[in-house]
């Protein structure tokens, strides 16, 4: 018995580091937002460098209320982004400035999650809303490799 809990206490270091090093969170950083990011449904944002960003096709029911009243909307626009930490994990805060529905004006976080998800924070990224509500169905984008000109 004495064995079994010395080899266990001598195994714990090794188990933590072991769960540690495959946990790295990484922090987003504002070029990993920079480019071209879409749904497969056709909804696009493109972030540049210098903070502004143009969006098309995106659906007004997912960040406007009530939600019946912009179902099958959609809008396209441009205006200013940031990315922040907000309360739980980090978001890209996009703010209007134009849009081609009046009714669509706005601003709000699209928020980011890595591939182990929000809590682990690994690239590759994704951008997102909660279709619904929070914990529920997500609308996502996902960012486009861009090819250098040979």
């Amino acid at each position: 018995m004495k064995r079994v809990i010395i080899i266990t206490v001598l195994m714990l270091p090794i188990i933590f580091q072991a769960c540690n090093s495959n946990s790295q969170v990484k922090d987003p950083k504002q070029i990993d937002v920079v480019g071209t990011w879409e749904n497969p449904d056709g909804a696009m944002f493109i972030f540049k460098e210098d903070g502004t960003f143009s969006g098309t096709s995106f659906p007004a029911e997912f960040v406007l209320l009530p939600r019946d009243e912009y179902k099958n909307v959609r809008f396209d626009g441009n205006g200013k982004w940031a990315l922040r930490k907000g309360n739980t994990n980090w978001e890209v805060f996009i703010d209007f400035k134009q849009v081609s529905d009046k009714r669509c004006s706005s601003a709000f976080p699209l928020l980011i999650a890595g591939e182990s998800g929000i809590l682990e924070n690994k690239p590759p990224w994704y951008l997102f809303v909660w279709k619904e509500g929070e914990g529920g169905e997500r609308y996502e984008f996902l960012k486009q490799e861009t090819t250098k000109p040979q």
